[in-house]
């Protein structure tokens, strides 16, 4: 089972998922600070766009369908908030130059949990 289907299937308390996202958070941070000031490491990732637009689509352009999969209802403001972040985080991910931390410091609250 992936660690998507985990948390899909309801069945992961708020403290296990405060715990993986502490975990996940924390790994980001040290890879994006390892990476962080590499001009090779940077340099590669910059000019890789391809990766850039799969990234944006892994991690928001399936949110909505993610919703729904869970049956989590949204109502039409919620949904309409929602397909607006993921427009504005896909574009922005998309634009970044510097590192995934870089961007996500752009947008305070956007993730939360996460330590770094």
């Amino acid at each position: 089972m992936t660690l998507k289907e985990y948390l899909q299937r309801g069945q992961c308390s708020l403290e296990t998922g405060s715990k993986i996202g502490k975990q996940v958070g924390d790994f980001m941070g040290r890879l994006h600070a390892w990476g962080n000031g590499n001009a090779d490491v940077c340099g590669f990732f910059n000019g890789n766009q391809e990766a850039k637009v799969l990234y944006s689509w892994a991690y928001y352009g399936r949110l909505l369908s993610t919703f729904e999969q869970v049956e989590i209802e949204l109502d039409e403001e919620e949904k309409r908030r929602l397909e607006q972040i993921v427009e504005e985080s896909s574009q922005g991910i998309r634009d970044v130059t510097d590192t995934v931390r870089r961007f996500f410091s752009l947008r305070p609250g956007l993730i939360r949990g996460c330590s770094w």
